[in-house]
């Protein structure tokens, strides 16, 4: 069993791939399982993604029903005790980020960490945790580590909706009394632009119906709050 398992969930990233993939196989840490999941691709990526097999211990390549059933099937394979998506286009700070935090960090009982990140020029911090309850996350999701143990049985992505299973699965475990850590630590650099990133009415709907979901009809008030506050208040970066 290893320490941690990076999961990359990747379709047509020909483009994107590659680097990703040089980002975890190139971390100091010597404790990292890494599993690809990818989603029938047609355009290169799989071939990109043999060239690396020697350094990857799961492949899986075959057509899924979205990004959340994609990382369900990761967590799937995963023996790690931690979780970590890396998606297609992202990657790790620096080759050190692994072995930063789970060297010299006291994470004992903690069941999800998170860190800053860095996109498209800006240091992006840490939101307060009862950012979750207003709809949103705290970190970017790949800035954020999950303990599969400590998590249990509440460690999978619902399907329901194409948007914001990773904000629901955060926002449950946290509301169920998962213990969360900060970590000074800058985690990923985040490429942005992604699928989950998108708003639009099929995103929304999926907002919400996820807060009801995990808060009964207060979520509705709560994320009505959350978008108020959101516009009154800068980013914190």
């Amino acid at each position: 069993m290893k320490v941690v398992s990076v999961i990359t969930i990747c379709f047509n990233a020909v483009l994107d791939i590659e680097k990703t993939i040089q980002s975890v196989i190139n971390q100091t840490f010597t404790s990292v399982e890494f599993i690809i999941v990818d989603g029938g691709s047609t355009d290169g990526t799989l071939q990109i993604i043999r060239k690396y097999e020697n350094s990857i211990d799961v492949i899986i390549s075959e057509p899924d029903n979205g990004i959340f059933d994609a990382m369900n099937k990761g967590l799937n394979a995963a023996t790690g005790t931690w979780i970590n998506f890396m998606n297609a286009g992202d990657c790790f700070y620096n080759s050190d980020v692994i072995e930063s935090i789970f060297s010299k960090n006291d994470i004992q009982g903690v069941g999800v960490l998170y860190g800053s990140t860095f996109s498209n020029g800006t240091l992006r911090r840490p939101q307060k945790l009862n950012f979750l309850k207003y709809g949103g996350i705290m970190a970017c999701h790949q800035s954020i580590f999950y303990n599969r143990i400590i998590c249990g049985n509440e460690m999978y992505y619902k399907t329901k909706h194409k948007y914001y299973g990773d904000i629901e699965l955060t926002r449950r475990l946290f509301i169920k009394g998962i213990k969360f850590r900060k970590v000074s630590i800058i985690i990923a650099n985040f490429q942005g632009g992604g699928f989950s990133s998108q708003v639009s009415i099929l995103a929304r709907r999926a907002k919400f119906d996820y807060l009801v979901q995990n808060m009964g009809l207060i979520g509705i008030i709560y994320g009505l709050i959350g978008k108020i506050k959101y516009l009154l208040d800068k980013p914190n970066v």
